[in-house]
């Protein structure tokens, strides 16, 4: 339920994209696109600046929400893998996004730490700066090291944690720090205290409760499952904890991975189904009985947490999902070795509007976009 105290603005803003933010279909790209969506409707003019790179193209559908849209090509140099900055950084500091800056007087907002280049340069100095911040990110780059399986990525994610760690201290140099979780929120208020930090839940494509009451007769996992984050985490459920699982089982999400596909060929009571419409996405959610709301670590807030709770009936989830989110009361939390008892008991039990009223009262106003995008503004 959107605030009527909301009221429009009349303000110019420059946004900087780590990547092309549409189509939205990765998390990434949901935060910045609903985020840009929301301010535009609340009136901000924006000009968007991002970067083109792999499968993220020039779109002609950011044009509706942007006075203009600079497309930046990305070009990952190896000289840029053993500059001092950041791999993530250096490779997006590009001399016409800096002209372009500064062509005018408008605030910056730097989306994700990637985008920060810029923010010392002497030129910026009087500029308003606000980063938002996607995750810690040499915290993240460790996790990724810890995962990472060849000796070339072991060697990138290592140098990378290491250089953001120090680079880190860079972003003392905005004038708010814009973080979507409660963690990531105290990490930064205790580095930098003298600095203004601020708490704006993550951006999201939901703006109502979906979920219905009643009971379905499956368990759905989603999510990118071209992420060795998620596909290796279901495989390993289904591997152990799910091994027994006498209820169907229904997987799908983004470009399934060779190894889970290979994984689930066979089985009777997992259906994978590949690359879904949102359309299809949010009916499996809707008719699921139980969501598998579950992450292998804790950075950023997880979007198909939120999802979940907009969409579906009964969520389960775990620590590493919950990090940050503030959602905790409303997901039953799996503990070791305790998800198949758990999933027996709700199986067995019907979803009820008072549940569905919980969620209403919690996410309709921390996670509501047109509130977060408003408090962004009144940083600015």
């Amino acid at each position: 339920m959107v605030n009527s105290r909301l009221t429009t603005h009349d303000l110019q803003l420059n946004i900087i994209c780590f990547d092309v933010p549409y189509p939205a279909d990765y998390g990434g790209a949901i935060e910045e696109f609903y985020k840009i969506k929301a301010l535009y409707q609340l009136g901000v003019k924006i000009h968007l600046h991002c970067f083109i790179y792999g499968d993220r193209k020039e779109q002609n559908g950011l044009d509706m929400y942007c006075e203009k849209v600079y497309y930046y090509k990305r070009e990952r140099s190896i000289k840029d893998i053993f500059s001092n900055l950041p791999f993530i950084v250096k490779s997006r500091m590009k001399d016409n996004l800096l002209a372009n800056l500064l062509s005018n007087d408008y605030p910056i907002l730097f989306d994700a730490t990637h985008t920060t280049g810029f923010l010392n340069h002497p030129k910026l100095k009087e500029r308003k700066k606000i980063v938002r911040l996607h995750n810690i990110e040499w915290i993240y780059y460790r996790i990724l090291l810890l995962q990472a399986v060849s000796l070339k990525e072991k060697i990138f994610f290592y140098q990378e944690y290491k250089k953001l760690k120090e680079y880190d201290k860079q972003l003392i140099h905005a004038d708010v720090l814009s973080c979507l979780s409660q963690t990531d929120y105290e990490y930064y208020q205790e580095k930098f205290p003298d600095n203004k930090v601020s708490l704006d839940s993550v951006f999201h494509e939901n703006n109502n409760i979906n979920s219905i009451r009643g009971k379905g007769d499956y368990i759905l996992y989603h999510g990118n499952l071209s992420l060795s984050d998620n596909y290796s985490l279901i495989i390993q459920l289904l591997s152990n904890e799910l091994k027994s699982c006498s209820h169907k089982i229904v997987l799908t999400g983004k470009n399934p991975h060779i190894t889970l596909q290979q994984f689930v060929k066979g089985k009777n009571n997992i259906e994978l189904i590949p690359n879904p419409t949102d359309e299809i996405l949010n009916g499996l959610m809707k008719e699921a009985h139980i969501c598998l709301a579950m992450a292998a670590n804790p950075s950023g807030v997880k979007l198909k947490l939120i999802n979940s709770l907009f969409n579906a009936r009964f969520v389960i989830s775990n620590e590493a999902a919950l990090t940050g989110s503030g959602l905790d009361s409303l997901v039953y939390i799996a503990e070791e070795n305790d998800l198949p008892d758990l999933i027996d008991k709700l199986m067995l039990k019907e979803f009820k509007q008072e549940e569905i009223d919980e969620r209403n009262s919690l996410l309709s106003d921390k996670y509501n976009n047109l509130n977060n995008a408003h408090q962004i503004i009144n940083q600015l």
